[in-house]
């Protein structure tokens, strides 16, 4: 008799899966489903991941800063949107061609 043997699938999504206990996905029966809670990350972790400064992020990420003043912690997903969004103040007048 052979033993069973457990794999784990990560799926990232903004909703929840479409997966049911019992349910036979590719020849396996799903015996556990459960999510997991967003670690936050650090204001270097960002820094590092966006090629910017610690002070930028600090300073962008005001906002959405769930820890102290000397340990910024970000919800990566919230920090991920407003970094991304590249809506930065443009300085100076526009260019005249």
């Amino acid at each position: 008799m052979s033993a069973l043997q457990k794999y784990t699938i990560i799926v990232e999504s903004t909703q929840p899966p479409n997966i049911l206990l019992g349910q036979n996905i590719g020849g396996a029966v799903v015996t556990e489903l459960k999510q997991e809670k967003i670690e936050l990350v650090s204001a270097a972790y960002l820094a590092a991941r966006y090629s910017i400064s610690v002070d930028t992020v600090r300073r962008k990420l005001a906002s959405i800063n769930q820890g102290t003043e000397g340990k910024s912690l970000y919800n990566p997903i919230l920090a991920d949107n407003l970094l991304k969004s590249g809506t930065g103040n443009k300085r100076g007048r526009k260019r005249v061609n």
